[in-house]
């Protein structure tokens, strides 16, 4: 075995005996114990490299270092060892926390609650995690999950890719250490111990001792890589013409597959594995390397040809600004906040300086004829257009990449398995920056195979990537549902519905995380809410988490929803509008629960004519969301109305929803006292117009007691009745003032 993919390994490795000792599966501490574990896979699977990385689990405490001196190894795998002691160390600050002693028992706490914990579990899309009140773990659970890991190390050869999401899949949940308040899930422990000694490796450390490991501790030998991405809304949506939702998806996609080839470039020419990556999610990413002059120069180019790139391909529509800060094993482990924060400033300054690498963005290019692309807006040479004819005969000019997404969009769109990220250019595929990506069926070779959703290992030499997308669609004939169709399949009024949402302060929450293993335990857990279980909240899972919301019908298997985007902390989706407006409790619900109430999350809806170009559309949500953000956060803008405050706190329209919109709809209909009396409905729309206007003049108060009384109707509505004199008090608004949001969605779910 490669001496780097060793040290890749032994990282992996290096504490799996953690599990396998509260499992009380052997004697002694957990170093043992984890050695003579992977002494019995070697024994078991016939697997010699396993003998080698059992070392790993033996020697990584400084009680033992001393000992690996006298072993008979090559010298090469004792630097191993000595480097994956020190990253050990480096990635492992939550063990300062050491005062409350530690109990094998004890969970792994929620990284967004630390009040809560999980239980112990296997990653799974039917499961959404809920953090709760777990006292303890029992050594009969880890002994399921240490035998259902066992076997799933029987079935793949020890290499970093295919023992990653192993690991991941069954040590997600696993506390990398039994102190009181750990968050640091396990996996991501081993995943950052491999990363920082194999980038402490590639730097030129080969430590003979504790104190030269400690040594190169000291040293600034790492570099924090970061890269994020602007313009995203401008380019996934900037587009138009037929079949639009089916590019939405399509771009959406592809925008995630360019972040895929630039992340997997820097990997593989600064010789690191997948295990470096902290995480690549929402057009942002983050990777642990080597603080070399050769491994700057090569981030240099890379840097370069993507700007290039991604100039002659969008025209500055998409941009992404990398950057990396030089620290070493020390800083990373004292001073990780400081670190990110001066690597945060260095990309959001590059951002500014967006395409300053590209030759000629402020010249005049050679006069020559150029033509829009009629779907994306982009202008190249007239010659380089490519003809797309549509069902219909109509024949459209469009740009290479364009045409590429249109044939390749909808396989991309409905691929079973996933892609194969390839760098022999065929021109059958759809370029990246540096590869081109192609649908995979089973047969086609590559340098990677993304497979979707899955943390289990192929069998294939190609490089593993799980690939998690919320690939949820509402298919019909054989095709991506369109904008008409789903506002046909709409209650009421004929419109399709958007939800647009995002994390509230996610760059205050992340700018606090203590460690690296911290940072990537919160950013694997919160894609994974976007990516992993959105797609199972779309399809009805999890009901008795999510409990009642607000709703106009029964909520479907097959749901007329459609993702447009979803990762990282924020997602776009499109509908028939009242599973619009439904699916947006559904999801608020499902991330409390998921956060333990840690973390709040606001939203817009929108509702719109199906011709509405989707640019439009995107601009309206985004203020609409801006609007949601500005006034206070964990809110929700249901819909269009008056007053000083436009969005509802999520908890104030829920109230509303159940004490008045459940008694006046129900299944499907309004209810028996409503049957008739829309008219009445839109009285008190009007008496609450009134209110707004001028909220001195009580008249809306005496005006609507007498109208709900003369259609005895007082109790139903008992709540907005009157006047509060305790919100008058505190100035707030009265009742009444609510309950626009929710009399107009019925009003809308009722048009004739």
């Amino acid at each position: 075995m490669d001496i780097k993919e060793l040290i890749a390994l032994g990282g992996l490795f290096h504490d799996i005996g953690k599990p396998v000792q509260r499992a009380h599966l052997y004697s002694g501490d957990h170093s043992i114990q984890g050695y003579r574990f992977l002494l019995d896979l070697a024994r078991e699977t016939g697997v010699k490299e396993y003998e080698t990385l059992a070392l790993f689990a033996r020697y990584h405490h400084r009680k033992y270092m001393e000992e690996v001196e006298k072993l008979k190894i090559p010298d090469d795998v004792k630097v191993a060892l000595y480097l994956v002691y020190i990253a050990d160390n480096i990635s492992s600050r939550e063990r300062e926390d050491e005062r409350s002693g530690y109990d094998v028992r004890r969970p792994l706490k929620s990284v967004f609650n630390r009040d809560l914990s999980y239980p112990l579990y296997q990653l799974s899309l039917e499961r959404l995690p809920i953090p709760g009140t777990v006292e303890r773990i029992g050594s009969e659970e880890y002994r399921r999950i240490v035998e259902a890991l066992k076997g799933d190390m029987k079935r793949v050869e020890p290499r970093t890719d295919k023992v990653m999401p192993i690991l991941e899949k069954h040590l997600t949940f696993v506390s990398s250490v039994t102190t009181e308040n750990n968050v640091i899930s396990l996996y991501d422990h081993l995943k950052m111990t491999s990363a920082i000694a194999l980038a402490l490796y590639n730097a030129g450390c080969r430590p003979r001792s504790v104190g030269e490991a400690e040594k190169c501790m000291k040293e600034k030998n790492l570099l924090l890589i970061e890269g994020d991405f602007s313009g995203i809304q401008d380019f996934i949506y900037s587009v138009s013409g037929k079949g639009t939702l089916k590019y939405l998806r399509a771009r959406s996609a592809y925008l995630e597959l360019i972040g895929w080839d630039i992340v997997l470039k820097i990997i593989k020419d600064l010789n690191l594995t997948l295990a470096n990556i902290v995480f690549n999610a929402g057009g942002h990413f983050m990777i642990v390397a080597q603080n070399t002059k050769d491994a700057r120069n090569k981030l240099e180019d890379i840097r370069r040809k993507v700007t290039t790139w991604l100039w002659k391909s969008f025209e500055g529509k998409l941009y992404i600004g990398i950057d990396w800060e030089e620290c070493s094993g020390e800083e990373l482990m004292k001073d990780f906040k400081e670190v990110r924060g001066r690597l945060k400033k260095k990309v959001t300054i590059r951002k500014l300086k967006r395409f300053e690498f590209v030759d000629g963005v402020f010249s005049i290019g050679k006069a020559e004829k150029l033509e829009e692309c009629q779907i994306c807006g982009v202008e190249v040479p007239e010659e380089e257009l490519k003809e797309l004819e549509f069902k219909d005969g109509e024949v459209a000019k469009v740009c290479k990449t364009c045409h590429a997404l249109w044939f390749l969009g909808e396989r991309l769109i409905k691929m079973e398995k996933g892609l194969v990220l390839t760098d022999k250019i065929t021109g059958e595929g759809i370029p990246g920056p540096f590869s081109e990506f192609l649908p995979y069926e089973g047969q086609l070779q590559g340098k990677y195979l993304l497979l979707k959703n899955t943390f289990n290992p192929p069998r294939t030499d190609m490089v593993f990537v799980p690939y998690v997308v919320a690939d949820y669609y509402r298919e019909k004939e054989g095709r991506v549902i369109n904008f008409n169709e789903l506002a046909e399949e709409s209650m009421g009024a004929k419109r399709i519905g958007v939800i647009k949402g995002d994390v509230d302060k996610l760059g205050e929450y992340f700018a606090n995380r203590r460690s690296i293993s911290e940072y990537s335990t919160a950013s694997r857990f919160m894609d994974y809410f976007f990516k992993f279980y959105l797609k199972g909240v779309i399809r009805g899972y999890y009901s008795d988490i999510i409990g009642e919301v607000p709703s106009l019908s029964e909520w479907k298997e097959n749901p007329n929803v459609v993702v447009v985007y979803a990762g990282g902390d924020d997602f776009f989706i499109v509908g028939s509008w009242n599973e619009i407006f439904e699916l947006a409790f559904r999801i608020r619900e499902a991330f409390r629960r998921y956060t333990g109430g840690g973390l709040t999350i606001s939203m817009a809806l929108g509702y719109f004519h199906p011709k509405t170009p989707i640019y439009r559309i995107a601009d309206v949500m985004t203020e609409r969301l801006e609007k949601a953000k500005d006034e206070g956060r964990d809110a929700i803008y249901v819909i269009e109305r008056t007053g000083w405050r436009i969005s509802y706190p999520w908890e104030i329209y829920m109230d509303f929803w159940r004490e008045i919109g459940r008694k006046v709809y129900s299944d499907g209909r309004l209810t028996e006292k409503f049957g008739d009396k829309k008219g009445l409905l839109h009285k008190v729309l009007e008496l609450r117009e009134l209110y707004v206007r001028d909220p001195r003049d009580v008249r809306w108060a005496y005006l609507l007691a007498y109208h709900l009384s003369r259609h005895e109707v007082e109790e139903v509505f008992r709540r907005i009745l009157g006047i509060d004199s305790k919100a008058l008090e505190e100035g707030k608004p009265q009742p009444i003032y609510w309950v626009d949001g929710i009399l107009k969605v019925i009003l809308m779910a009722v048009r004739g």
